[in-house]
This record gives C-alpha cells, sequence and structure tokens, in this order.
C-alpha cells in the first residue's frame, strides 16, 4: 500500500496536541460502600466501630479518614464533579460516610451521593450512579481505601482519549509490598490492553500462554467512557440467567476481555497500595 501523501491532509492538520490534564466534564466515581470485613477481624476496636471509608490514616497534613483524603486528592488533581457511591449494607455504614463526604468536600467541587437501592456490586454500582450523570465526558471509578497517587490520573485519562477506549484499567507493573492480587493482570506484549484478567480467580495462567506477555497488579483506578460503558454493560447484563450483584474487577471487565472488546491498560508504573486489610493498612497509611 502506498503512504499517504501529505498534500491529503492540510498543512495546520500537523499541529496537535493531546490533552493531559482533566476534560472539564470528567468525573470521579468514589467507591464507598465496602463492609470493612477484614478490616473487622483485628482486635483494634476503632476498627471494628469505624465504616471503613472513614478509618483515619496517615497524610503529609495529618490524619485524615481515607475517603477525606481521596476527596481533597481528586479535588486537588482537577476533578470538579465528584460522586460518592455507598451501599444499602448497614455494615458499610451509609449515613455516617454520606454525611462526612457532604460535610468535608472541597468547596470547587460538585458533590454527589449515589446509594444503590439493593447490593449492585462495583461496575453496577457505576452503571446506576451514570444514569444521573448524562452530560459527563469521562469518568474515573477510584476505591477510597486505595492509595493511588492521583497527579498520575490525567496521564491515565489521555491514553484513554487518545486510543477511544470503552474502557482502559489503569495497572502498575512496578506494585510494592503487600500490593492486593499482584500480579494478576497480563498485558500484551506492546503493554496497551489487558488481554487475561485473574482478579479474584484461583488459577494460574499456563507459562506457555504467558510468552510475550507483561504481568501486572491493579491500581483500583478505572476509567470509562459513559455511553458505551453503559451498552456493554447492558449487554453484559441481558446474558445473565438472572440480574446480580457484578463486580467491575473480578466479573465484569473479565467477561469484557473474555468476549473480544478491547480493555485499554495504563500502566503508572508504581505502588498504588491497597488499604483493605489491617497490615496494609498499618504498612502504608496508619500508625496505631
Amino acid at each position: 500500500m502506498a503512504e499517504r501523501s501529505t498534500t491529503d491532509t492540510r498543512p495546520a492538520d500537523w499541529y496537535t496536541s493531546t490533552l493531559v490534564s482533566l476534560p472539564a466534564r470528567a468525573v470521579a466515581l468514589v467507591l464507598a460502600g465496602g463492609k470493612g470485613s477484614r478490616l473487622r477481624a483485628c482486635d483494634d476496636p476503632e476498627l471494628h466501630r469505624t465504616p471503613k471509608v472513614l478509618v483515619p490514616i496517615d497524610t503529609p497534613t495529618g490524619r485524615t479518614p481515607m475517603l477525606g483524603h481521596a476527596l481533597t486528592q481528586l479535588t486537588a488533581v482537577g476533578f470538579r464533579h465528584i460522586a460518592v457511591l455507598t451501599s444499602t449494607d448497614p455494615a458499610s455504614g451509609a449515613q455516617d460516610v454520606e454525611t462526612y463526604a457532604l460535610t468535608h468536600s472541597a468547596r470547587q467541587a460538585e458533590l454527589t451521593i449515589h446509594r444503590e437501592d439493593h447490593p449492585l456490586g462495583t461496575a453496577g454500582a457505576a452503571y446506576a450512579a451514570l444514569a444521573h450523570l448524562p452530560d459527563t465526558s469521562i469518568a474515573v471509578v477510584l476505591p477510597a481505601d486505595t492509595l493511588f497517587p492521583t497527579a498520575l490520573l490525567p496521564a491515565a485519562v489521555a491514553t484513554h482519549r487518545s486510543r477511544q477506549a470503552v474502557v482502559t484499567w489503569t495497572v502498575t507493573t512496578a506494585p510494592g509490598r503487600c500490593a492486593q492480587n499482584a500480579g494478576r493482570l497480563f498485558l500484551d506484549p506492546g503493554c496497551r490492553f489487558v488481554v487475561h484478567a485473574l482478579e479474584g480467580v484461583d488459577v494460574t495462567l499456563p507459562t506457555g500462554s504467558r510468552q510475550g506477555l507483561r504481568q501486572a497488579t491493579s491500581t483500583g483506578a478505572v476509567i470509562l467512557t459513559p455511553g458505551p460503558f453503559r451498552a456493554l454493560f447492558e449487554e453484559y447484563v441481558q446474558r445473565q440467567t438472572q440480574p446480580d450483584e457484578a463486580d467491575l474487577y473480578r466479573q465484569f471487565m473479565p467477561w469484557v476481555i473474555s468476549q473480544g472488546h478491547p480493555v485499554s491498560a495504563h500502566d503508572i508504573r508504581t505502588a498504588a497500595p491497597d488499604l483493605g486489610t489491617p497490615d496494609r493498612l498499618a504498612a502504608f497509611g496508619r500508625t496505631v
């Protein structure tokens, strides 16, 4: 095939750039409905009585609840619309979580609360929340109990937009110590797509099928293009025998990959510690 002539395009079209700061209509969907079962398994009374995302952690500005840290960091990086997703499960402490979010959110960000009517799972909760946000250009799903380096999110969003992706799974090839489910994702040789997702699955990928692939670890941050994501989720639901909870990481995205739909990957190449267990909480974010 002959190379395309430069006369086929306007000379001015050569002058292009990529938007690396967040687009104006980006929204952060903060997952804040966890029950904290693993944290409550220890002897610390504070972890027994406090909703998981309100457990205080050590930050450069002092001790603050996980959710407060996430809200502050997301606002600082440029999000002007943040949605906090809560649960109906009594163990999640939704009322306390919602009250905290509404009273501690930054004034420069518009904050909304989306409480599921019944257990939906993380993918289902994101789908339901997006129904209330029709004008959103990009949505970033982020667990409140993960210390994600939010300064790296704009570059991940830029990757997502440049690939015109429906879903981008933000991963790391340098997960650090005590990462949750380390090495359970496999990227293609160019590290552009997730080709195998073994999150929450007690299986291993045969050695022969790993050739040329790069092992990676989920950081919890997932970038969505709302309209196409909702259509893909509806296709997923239609194939179920009946509606049920749908986990974003363990069910929905592995299904997307299995159906041949591309799941883009963006490697942040640094740790994004999960604080869901007492050991990880002590190691990365909290002094007792």
